[in-house]
């Protein structure tokens, strides 16, 4: 199976040469010392003349395995019985998506492991260098662990978190190079032309709420629950709210019946779900248009009365550009960065073992 390069529009950085500097004749070489140290294992592909290895491509079967079940599960209602993985839903057969799969994503690691190889972040991309490196890695932990070291992650690695470990510090590595490169490195201008760009997908403001609150807590000198003071502090609320009702201010209101005798402003931001999912006030908030009064709320130990005093949608405004500048450049890096995997992908040779491959089964 060959796969010819596909032609993709280039960044500026592709159209530099990013990646074809003086390092050409020394990759070359490491290409052919890869072919030589993969002697122990059969080789499934090959891209740009870079061995990707059985156990590589059989790595991926099993992080794959759990999508294509999705996939399957979701669309046809298919189960994982006895010969699942051979049968045909609609023509689809899991076993040959799951190979798919496994090959692209096995490519796609080994070119990014190829890219940060060419920029000097990674020595030895081929497999059994990268278990002599798992090997030697889990030695130090076990080292540093026996002398009382501290060790940040886990105290072994196995081979897929050892991986990630790799790939997430190489990524890591090689967009810092680029962003330290005075030539490679986007100015202003570039940057605010991927902000207007991507505006739309990645800058829209998340939405907020502007708020006044009163609050009155009902919490004992030990911080317990006081049903009494619990009773009294709802009373002195549907007071206060009455007195709004009338139409006195938030202001004059708070100095009578909050605890603290004045209003307290508070913004909610509302796309951060996660929290506003555990906080009554912020549910309560998300509901509310300008001008509104709440009902009592319960939080925390006290009772809150909430006005809202400005209201911005999510997605109804952007995100100015100077608020999020280190942000975009973070965005522009990473966009570039995926860029370049993908243009490599496509113009790289890829060279399959089609008997390899189409004899590999799914174990049952």
């Amino acid at each position: 199976m060959k796969q010819a390069g596909r032609k993709h529009v280039k960044s500026k950085w592709a159209v530099a040469g990013l990646f074809v500097l003086s390092v050409c004749a020394s990759v070359a070489f490491a290409k052919d010392k890869l072919l030589a140290d993969e002697h122990d294992y059969k080789v499934m592909a090959t891209v740009g003349g870079i061995p990707v290895t059985m156990p590589e491509f059989e790595k991926s079967v099993q992080r794959n395995k759990s999508g294509v079940l999705s996939y399957f599960h979701d669309k046809y209602s298919a189960e994982q019985i006895p010969g699942f993985w051979t049968s045909s839903f609609e023509g689809e057969v899991p076993q040959d998506l799951l190979k798919k799969r496994a090959l692209d994503d096995s490519l796609r690691i080994k070119v990014t492991e190829w890219i940060a190889m060419e920029q000097g972040v990674i020595n030895d991309i081929s497999y059994q260098g990268f278990l002599k490196q798992l090997e030697q890695e889990n030695a130090r932990r076990m080292k540093a662990a026996a002398n009382h070291q501290v060790i940040y992650g886990p105290l072994q690695y196995n081979e897929d978190t050892y991986l990630q470990y790799i790939l997430t510090n190489a990524a890591t590595a090689v967009k810092q190079k680029i962003q330290l490169d005075e030539h490679l490195k986007p100015d202003e201008l570039a940057l605010k032309a991927f902000y207007e760009k991507h505006k739309h997908d990645l800058y829209q403001t998340p939405g907020d709420i502007k708020l006044f609150t009163m609050a009155v807590s009902f919490l004992d000198a030990n911080h317990q629950v006081d049903p009494v003071k619990k009773e009294r502090a709802g009373k002195q609320l549907k007071e206060a709210a009455a007195m709004l009702e009338s139409g006195a201010s938030f202001a004059d209101t708070a100095k009578t019946y909050s605890d603290r005798k004045t209003e307290d402003e508070l913004v909610i931001n509302l796309g951060n779900d996660r929290n506003n999912s555990r906080s009554p006030v912020a549910r309560a908030a998300a509901k509310m248009n300008i001008g509104e009064t709440s009902d009592i709320v319960e939080e925390n130990g006290s009772l809150y009365l909430l006005r809202c005093t400005d209201k911005t949608d999510p997605g109804s405004a952007f995100v100015p550009f100077e608020e999020i500048a280190d942000q975009v450049l973070k965005d522009y890096i990473d966009r570039e960065y995926e860029n370049m995997i993908q243009i490599k992908l496509d113009e790289a040779q890829v060279n399959v073992d089609e008997s390899l491959y189409q004899s590999w089964k799914v174990e049952e």
